[in-house]
């Protein structure tokens, strides 16, 4: 079954994500609460697909996004980047560095939920 990763630092945020994602899509949603443990689990597990919200503890989802796509082994997750800051600035930095898209919070999880099937579709 294929792996989805879900790294906020909101406990609610990575509930709701993960009921509407395991509740719609067949795949493993893995959870992290900061960019480390969010590297470290893309590294080890290999999603493919990562939801990262940029403000986290220890690591910025941006930061995780770029070294995630700047490493031949992980460059091939989708990365789709979460963000209370809807800045056209951040939006644009989150693209120039391999971010797949880009979601404003209050989140759309629907938005989101049909973003990873398209990605699981495309790569089944």
């Amino acid at each position: 079954m294929p792996k989805v990763l879900v790294a906020d630092d909101s406990p609610l945020i990575r509930r709701v994500l993960r009921q509407v994602l395991a509740g719609s899509l067949p795949c493993d949603v893995l959870e992290a609460d900061d960019g480390v443990a969010a590297l470290a689990l893309a590294r080890s597990e290999h999603p493919v697909v990562a939801v990262l919200d940029i403000q986290m503890p220890n690591m910025s989802g941006l930061e995780v996004c770029a070294q995630l796509k700047a490493d031949e082994a992980t460059q091939d997750i989708c990365v789709l980047i979460l963000t209370g800051n809807g800045s056209d600035d951040v939006h644009g930095y989150a693209l120039s560095i391999g971010a797949d898209g880009f979601y404003e919070k209050p989140l759309g999880t629907r938005e989101v939920a049909q973003r990873v099937r398209e990605v699981l579709a495309a790569r089944s």
